[in-house]
Formats: C-alpha cells, sequence, structure tokens
C-alpha cells in the first residue's frame, strides 16, 4: 500500500511540475510576442512621424504591417488567423531581407538618399538592420518557442497537407502583399533611386530573389519544424 500511495504521489508530483512548466513556456511566449508585437507598432510609428509618412510608399513598411498583425494575435486561440498570416510573414521577413541586399547592391546608398535630411548616420545604419533583420530574427524566436502551437494551428482540419495552403504560405501570401504594393506605387526603381540598372531589371531581379528566398524559408523551416 505504501509503495503504491508513494508511486501516486510521484506521478502527481510530475504532472504537476510539467503543468507549470508548460504554464512557464506559455507565459514567456505570450511575453515575447507581446514585445515582439509593440517593437514593431512603435516601429512602424515612430518611422512614419520622423519620415513625414513618406516610408509609407515604401515594400519595408508595408511587410511592418504583415509582421505586426501576426505577433498581436495570441496562440493558440487564433490559430484560422495563424495560418493566414504566418507562413506570409514569415517567408515575407526572409524575402525581403534578400531582395533589401539586392536593393543595396543596386544602390549603396540607397539609405541615405532615402534618410531624412540631417538623421545621424548611426541611426540611418540601426533603422535598416531593425527593418530588415529584426522581423527575421523575431520569427526564428517565435518558431523556436513555439513550434508546438504553429504546428498545431497547421494541422488543424489537415490544412498542413493541401498544396493550395502551402502555396499561400511560402509564396503566395507575401507575393499578394508585394504585387499590390508594387501597383499602388507604380516605380519601383524609382522609390529606391537605382540606376546602377534599368528599372525593368531591377523589378525583375528582385522577384526572381524573393521567390528564391521565400521557397528557401518555407522549405528549410516551416515545412520540417511544422508541416512534415
Amino acid at each position: 500500500m505504501s509503495s503504491s500511495a508513494s508511486s501516486g504521489n510521484q506521478d502527481h508530483d510530475d504532472k504537476h511540475a510539467k503543468f507549470k512548466s508548460q504554464e512557464k513556456v506559455a507565459a514567456t511566449s505570450i511575453l515575447m510576442r507581446r514585445l515582439f508585437f509593440y517593437a514593431f507598432l512603435a516601429s512602424l510609428l515612430i518611422d512614419a512621424y520622423f519620415s513625414q509618412a513618406n516610408c509609407l510608399n515604401h515594400l519595408t513598411l508595408w511587410s511592418f504591417v504583415l509582421h505586426t498583425l501576426y505577433f498581436e494575435l495570441h496562440l493558440p486561440s487564433s490559430s484560422a488567423l495563424i495560418r493566414l498570416y504566418h507562413g506570409p510573414s514569415f517567408c515575407g521577413a526572409h524575402a525581403l531581407f534578400a531582395m533589401y541586399i539586392w536593393t543595396l547592391v543596386a544602390n549603396p546608398a540607397m539609405e541615405f538618399d532615402l534618410a531624412p535630411e540631417g538623421r545621424a548616420e548611426w541611426v540611418v545604419y540601426a533603422r535598416g538592420v531593425w527593418l530588415h533583420l529584426g522581423p527575421v530574427l523575431c520569427h526564428w524566436v517565435d518558431i523556436k518557442i513555439n513550434a508546438k502551437l504553429l504546428r498545431e494551428a497547421y494541422a488543424y482540419k489537415q490544412y498542413h497537407k493541401s498544396r493550395m495552403f502551402q502555396f499561400w504560405v511560402c509564396l503566395g501570401g507575401y507575393f499578394a502583399l508585394a504585387l499590390t504594393w508594387e501597383q499602388v506605387n507604380g516605380d519601383a526603381a524609382g522609390t529606391y533611386n537605382v540606376t546602377l540598372v534599368s528599372p525593368e531589371v531591377f523589378v525583375l531581379v528582385s522577384k526572381i530573389i524573393g521567390v528564391i528566398a521565400c521557397v528557401a524559408a518555407f522549405s528549410a523551416l516551416i515545412k520540417p519544424k511544422l508541416i512534415d
């Protein structure tokens, strides 16, 4: 009897410890996502204010709106919206970073061309790194901490097995945003003062790089961690 009681107490303690561990992970997840959300929102508002809203015609800021919306969502209660936003935000972050590198090749002075007069050099560099590399790093942290919840959201009603859904996650969602931006903006090469190559070449190469980056992010991270 004493052995049975001891075993029962041990099982109870193990379950309690597991529950406390899960609570701690959930609390960390919520805190982390809140931090990222407010960081993205503040970046949007500050950048729009100091640029007198001129930055809002840049794909970078359109993408930041997408990231802000994604990190505002609560896991796991917003699984439908997670499925809608996570893939485009995740793959889009990688695509934008890759396209940003290409833009700097096409116009190395791009950041200074677009910066308001008098902006400190360190601010220009810090802004460029945060707006383009920051979302990639935040998504890596998110997928590391929340892989289980994201996998459950993807697997709901077998969505992860749908080729159409996988296309949306990988390419469709972010390129719907990017192509809409292109139609609204009308002159992607002109926006970034690209003169090294023709506007047509700049746009074509940007799209090719973006597609490759989206596919690479999906194949290397989302598919093995959240779908397979």
